[in-house]
């Protein structure tokens, strides 16, 4: 869906990320950048977002409906999908499947964990009732050749009863190797909608037409899973959004790290699972780019989550076929990790006595204690009310007033009595722990993966992170932090530095040792390239603005999992065979180690990958001229507050972000307060504002 401006007044590109507690707005209008942010309404998820963009539209002086109607792009972000899978509340889904396998849900790939305590090996959820499941006579082989034609009178039958009795409001057709051939699964499925037009049909073929029926008939499953509660988000947001003025494109983000339309969305709703952190990632990655920056580690910290990931050599990783908690997926994600620590996640006490910060979070329906809506539960937004670091008139700009006694009545009845703690102490063993949750997470996407974290960047944003990114610096031994221009809303406004992304994996199969086996894959590439294109082409994008990439999944023969190498923009050649076996070969080493690679065992190319790009606008980031302040001139107050990690009361200095120009520096500790979000400055540690309005801490 290529956009056009409409050539009257100055564009406007809106990036919106609906997260867990807060949803957030990013507006850019020529070089003018601006946020809003409101409390995600969980009954009507276009409301929050509409307050959110009232409160952008504000700051330029404009109605939301003169905003929407100069709006080039408007890009969206949601959990939506990510809450129904994790809350397992979906649709009703039915399943076809080939006739002998109907266990294969409850076997789901043998999905045994590394615990050792054997009540906790449980099974897979079941998205389905078991009832759900009907067998159908059909079969194709490993090679694609049909063995037994579907039988259509027992798909309407089998459909009829699924609907009409069972009540399904949702069918995914899983046939056995229907990645090799997918002329079973269309015909069933075209039956199907040929007695119901209006029932959602997921092909399994469709979604992942790889090799491996766990991973493809649950990609399958999940899709139609999740298509009710994103049909009515997609379709209440696209019928508000245009009631109110918008005339431009309207995009939906991916957790693969693009865009797509909203009839896209609407086919294959998954794919806006995970798409905030991506968000996060691609912005983080383009502003590392602007500072010169080749290695950063990135951290998001909202309300309900602490998400996290590294970027070396500029480079996304996209974590492949993900395993989304006991479901084995075929789902390709920006490779970023989320654990439960965020400002709303709940302090405790374990059945063992110990204190706990998340994975449970409060959201923003009660919320923390703080907001007067009956919490009553202590969270990390308590604890640092309590210690002082947030202003309770200032919070969302002094739209939402917080108490303050609440939060201390909440971290005295869960801790104070208990282990003999003040209210401070209390409040700073949460702060504490939800410093341990997050730098754990960053230590395991670097020194976990074998890089030192000391070489990186740490680029730090989101509502409540700017608070803790030095803390968890410190732990890991970064001595660079960035905390992003509008860090409160930094993933929508990482939405508008995406592009729209189609991607396409298929199975080929190819063994590297027998090089005349190249014309099959040349025949899938050359059919996923063209077919590719011409989804791009329909979405309104010319030609010089499509771009194709290409990548093949090889293993050695034998082995579970495979490495991605790029492959040439090209058909490849019975040559070519030796020359990828060889970089496959160095890319083991290098990941394992030297040494680690398989002698003398052959190696396949098991999946090509086709992904297309159409390049979208992107709005103007200027510099902003250097206009140093003195410190005295931009401080708002002096406030006391309890410092953490000294355990002691200290009267600091609060600087107003609105005054901190281009240039400035100040020395911690101190506090600079935003609308929407609190920096905190340890002792020690150096602030500066540079030209592109970042705040860079150096300790």
């Amino acid at each position: 869906m290529s956009v056009t401006s409409n050539g009257s007044k100055s564009d406007a590109f809106v990036g919106v990320d609906v997260g867990g507690t807060h949803t957030d707005v990013s507006v850019v209008i020529g070089s003018q950048v601006e946020r809003g942010k409101a409390l995600t309404t969980y009954d009507d998820f276009s409301r929050g977002v509409l307050e959110a963009v009232e409160v952008a539209a504000e700051r330029f002086d404009l109605s939301v409906e003169q905003l929407l109607d100069q709006t080039r792009l408007f890009i969206n972000g949601t959990t939506v999908v990510t809450n129904t899978i994790t809350q397992l509340r979906g649709s009703r889904v039915g399943v076809l499947i080939t006739s002998g396998f109907k266990d294969a849900f409850r076997f789901a790939g043998g999905p045994r964990t590394t615990e050792i305590d054997d009540h906790l090996q449980v099974n897979v959820p079941d998205l389905m009732d078991r009832r759900a499941i009907a067998e159908i006579d059909e079969r194709v082989d490993w090679s694609g050749s049909v063995l037994v034609p579907v039988d259509l009178d027992a798909v309407k039958a089998a459909a009829k009863h699924l609907v009409e009795d069972v009540g399904i409001d949702a069918l995914a057709i899983c046939f056995l190797w229907s990645h090799a051939n997918g002329e079973n699964e269309e015909a069933a499925a075209k039956a199907v909608q040929d007695l119901y037009p209006d029932l959602f049909i997921t092909q399994s073929h469709g979604v992942f037409p790889v090799a491996g029926e766990t991973r493809r008939w649950t990609t399958a499953v999940l899709n139609s899973f999740v298509q009710d509660k994103a049909d009515v988000y997609l379709t209440s947001l696209n019928s508000k959004l245009r009631d109110s003025g918008l005339g431009g494109g309207l995009a939906f983000f991916q957790g693969l790290g693009g865009g797509i339309s909203l009839d896209k969305a609407r086919q294959y709703p998954l794919g806006l699972l995970g798409s905030g952190p991506a968000g996060g990632a691609i912005g983080a990655n383009e502003l590392a780019k602007r500072m010169g920056f080749k290695k950063v580690l990135l951290g998001d910290m909202g309300g309900t989550s602490f998400d996290t990931g590294i970027i070396s050599e500029n480079e996304i990783h996209i974590d492949k076929n993900l395993d989304l908690g006991p479901f084995q997926t075929g789902v390709n994600i920006v490779d970023v990790i989320s654990v439960g620590a965020g400002g709303g996640s709940i302090g405790w006490v374990s059945e063992r006595g110990v204190p706990q910060v998340g994975p449970q979070s409060a959201g923003s329906t009660p919320g923390p204690a703080a907001l007067g809506r009956g919490g009553t539960e202590p969270t990390v937004t308590d604890a640092m009310v309590t210690m002082g670091f947030i202003d309770p008139d200032r919070y969302l700009n002094g739209r939402v007033q917080l108490k303050p006694e609440l939060s201390a009545k909440a971290l005295d009845d869960a801790f104070g009595e208990r282990f003999g703690w003040t209210t401070d102490e209390a409040a700073a063993a949460v702060h504490d722990l939800v410093i341990v949750n997050m730098a754990n997470a960053v230590r395991e996407v670097s020194v976990g993966k074998g890089y030192d974290p000391r070489d990186f960047l740490f680029l730090s944003y989101g509502g409540t992170l700017p608070l803790f990114s030095s803390q968890i610096a410190e732990r890991l031994g970064i001595s660079t932090i960035v905390i992003p221009r509008n860090s409160s809303v930094f993933c929508a406004l990482g939405l508008l530095s995406s592009d729209f992304v189609l991607r396409t994996d298929q199975g080929v199969g190819w063994d590297l040792s027998k090089p005349d086996g190249v014309a099959r894959v040349n025949e899938i590439a050359d059919q996923m390239v063209a077919t590719g294109r011409q989804e791009m082409l329909d979405e309104g994008f010319p030609e010089d603005q499509i771009e194709i990439q290409r990548t093949a999944d090889i293993r050695f023969q034998g082995q579970e999992y495979e490495l991605t190498l790029p492959m040439p923009a090209r058909p490849l050649t019975e040559e070519d065979a030796e020359k990828i076996f060889d970089e496959y070969h160095a890319l083991y080493e290098r990941t394992y180690g030297e040494g680690t690679a398989w002698k003398g065992v052959p190696a396949s190319m098991i999946n090509y990958s086709v992904t297309v790009v159409g390049r979208q606008p992107r709005p103007d980031m200027d510099k902003t001229p250097s206009a140093p302040a003195k410190p005295e001139e931009i401080e708002r107050e002096r406030r006391t507050v309890f410092l953490p990690a000294e355990r002691r009361h200290e009267e600091i200095p609060v600087y107003d972000d609105a005054l901190f120009t281009s240039g400035t520096s100040i020395e911690g500790p101190a506090i600079i307060d935003a609308a929407d979000t609190t920096i905190y400055v340890p002792p020690g540690t150096k602030a500066e504002r540079d030209e592109y309005m970042n705040y860079v801490l150096t300790r």
